[in-house]
């Protein structure tokens, strides 16, 4: 691949990545600061409930002055407790990184499309759209004019519905986009936001007859009028199928506009499901793993064989070790180099046999080098092993352990530190909030 078709690829992948670091970025948010929330709010209730039993206290003494101190703390604990009571602040934040999402969806199908424009300039006769001859000799060059008509035409999609712009993107490509299994959930999702972007998440008929449309099964009674909620399990679910859905559409729009571009766009793929092994995210990366076992074209059988290896290494952390069987005994290692068939014996939990590749190989192999045994998704379990800890230390003249203590030590921490918050009034009341929930 030449430097300038890379040129034209990259912008995909990133358009991709960007994504995939905005929904981790709110599933993070949700995880650690809406229970910081939810104990905020609790200790504030406490702290009502002694407010009222010290003023009923002191309204009961005899005195004056203690009736008047009740009276006025009576009249605080009201005005707090009308506050607190129409309080919901772990399901504002919830709310608020839901409809986020799709912003930054929106800002990705942007970035995705003016990306396969760039790479395949002949969908611009797709678009049938008329200019005026007045509005063409206003522009000073062709690319202003063709500028103006993509970012109005990406700007028109936005208006429709997911729907719709799916639809669009199957008629400008002539491709499908949406027969995948968890296509109505991804419906089933937009119209939720719809429901809390303007109806304050009252269900209406429209929300009912477009799920319904789309194949979604409701697992329970909806009815018009019903108020649905975003609850903890719900909102990890959305950040799964929306991190699935951009990456699928990506990947296929991608595949479809530029196939000269096979390999960078398996590169890609593979290295989401490796990052996705790494952060111990085995849901996510089976459902991309079982995405690139189903891709019609794959640009190597050495990337097909990654793609078995990977799925295999999701099936067997979640559990699913019939399934990773399966799927690993479908390829023949017979006739494979080194490095798969030491994979193979990992995953096959042959780690005696393990040892003895590993030894054959010297610790290195055509694509397995000493870091892999430190970093490889692969070597979860294997790592953990006395026949790793004797086959490393055999094969390169030291023990595992002393090489984790020099990388430790040389850890250069200057980028993380650049990355550091420096707001001094949000960080005292951080600082704040965490002693109130360590109370």
């Amino acid at each position: 691949m030449t430097d300038e078709q890379q040129d034209k690829v990259a912008p995909i992948a990133v358009a991709i990545a960007t994504f995939l670091h905005a929904v981790r970025d709110a599933e993070e948010v949700v995880n650690f600061f809406v229970p910081i929330a939810a104990k905020i709010h609790n200790k504030r209730v406490d702290k009502i409930k002694d407010s009222v039993t010290k003023a009923k206290e002191l309204s009961e003494k005899e005195d004056l002055q203690s009736q008047v101190l009740g009276t006025k703390c009576f009249l605080e604990v009201n005005r707090k407790f009308e506050r607190i009571k129409n309080s919901n602040i772990p399901e504002t934040i919830e709310k608020a990184l839901f409809l986020n999402l799709f912003s930054s969806f929106d800002a990705f199908m942007g970035d995705l499309i003016s990306c396969l424009f760039s790479i395949k300039p002949e969908l611009y006769k797709g678009l049938g759209k008329q200019i005026s001859v007045a509005d063409i000799l206003s522009f000073d060059n062709f690319d202003e004019l063709k500028d103006k008509v993509l970012t109005d035409e990406i700007e028109t999609i936005r208006r429709k519905s997911y729907v719709d712009q799916f639809s669009d993107l199957e008629k400008l490509f002539k491709t499908t986009l949406t027969k995948f299994k968890n296509w109505p959930s991804f419906v089933e999702l937009t119209q939720r936001r719809n429901l809390l972007m303007h109806c304050n998440g009252i269900v209406s008929e429209q929300y009912i007859k477009v799920c319904s449309k789309e194949g979604y099964d409701f697992n329970s009674n909806v009815s018009i009028g019903d108020e649905i909620e975003l609850d903890f399990d719900y909102m990890e679910r959305a950040f799964n199928l929306m991190a699935e859905v951009a990456t699928k559409l990506g990947q296929t729009l991608w595949r479809k506009a530029q196939p000269s571009e096979l390999a960078s766009a398996d590169d890609q793929l593979s290295g989401v499901i490796y990052n996705y092994l790494h952060e111990r995210e085995f849901e996510k990366a089976i459902c991309l793993g079982e995405f690139s076992m189903a891709l019609p074209n794959i640009s190597s059988e050495l990337m097909s064989k990654i793609n078995v290896i990977n799925l295999v290494i999701a099936y067997k952390m979640s559990n699913n070790n019939d399934k990773a069987q399966k799927v690993l005994e479908s390829v023949d290692w017979s006739a494979s180099t080194m490095d798969f068939k030491l994979a193979n014996a990992v995953l096959s939990n042959d780690f005696d046999e393990a040892k003895q590749i590993m030894l054959k190989l010297q610790g290195n192999g055509e694509m397995i080098t000493e870091s892999s045994y430190h970093n490889f998704p692969l070597f979860f379990e294997f790592r953990e092993s006395e026949q790793f800890l004797e086959a490393y230390k055999d094969a390169f003249g030291y023990s595992f352990a002393s090489v984790l203590i020099k990388e430790s030590e040389d850890k250069e921490l200057d980028d993380i530190e650049k990355s550091q918050i420096t707001d001094s009034t949000l960080l005292e009341e951080f600082n704040e909030y965490i002693e109130i929930c360590e109370e």
